[in-house]
């Protein structure tokens, strides 16, 4: 909750903020960024199909986790955003996620360029070629998702 209420409290824009008693505390004091765009994070949480919600939200919780750790939140970087793409997630459930995950893939978050992220399934070989190459990229937590509304 906490990670979802700070991030999606920041707007990008210098000097610009939601009205403070509807965010955390700590984001109206002190103005950081970057901001991140969620693309396709509405149609995520709109398909929910079985799942249950706090299940895909702790999954858009960990995304804005794995994000924060490539792009550290810093007063310098207030006015800038970086763009998250979800796209290969935005169907799958949780449940279609750790199965890929019990056939020994990974979900990672993999840093394009400064101003972008995309979600990408990995195998291991991936995974090695990835650190091999330098790749930025964070893998992706699914246990706490999955400790939710078995």
């Amino acid at each position: 909750k906490d990670m979802l209420s700070t991030e999606m409290a920041l707007t990008g824009c210098v000097g610009q903020q939601f009205s403070a008693n509807l965010i955390p505390k700590e984001v109206s004091q002190r103005m950081e960024g970057p901001a991140f765009l969620v693309y396709y994070g509405p149609a995520f949480l709109q398909n929910l199909g079985n799942d249950y919600p706090v299940r895909r939200l702790s999954v858009l919780a960990e995304i804005y986790r794995c994000a924060r750790e490539m792009w550290p939140a810093s007063v310098a970087k207030v006015a800038s955003n970086v763009t998250i793409r979800i796209d290969v997630i935005k169907q799958l459930s949780v449940a279609d996620m750790q199965d890929a995950v019990a056939k020994g893939d990974l979900w990672m978050l993999v840093k394009h360029n400064e101003t972008e992220a995309f979600v990408e399934r990995s195998t291991k070989r991936k995974l090695n070629k990835m650190i091999a190459g330098n790749a930025i990229f964070q893998v992706i937590d699914l246990s706490t998702a999955l400790a939710y509304g078995v």
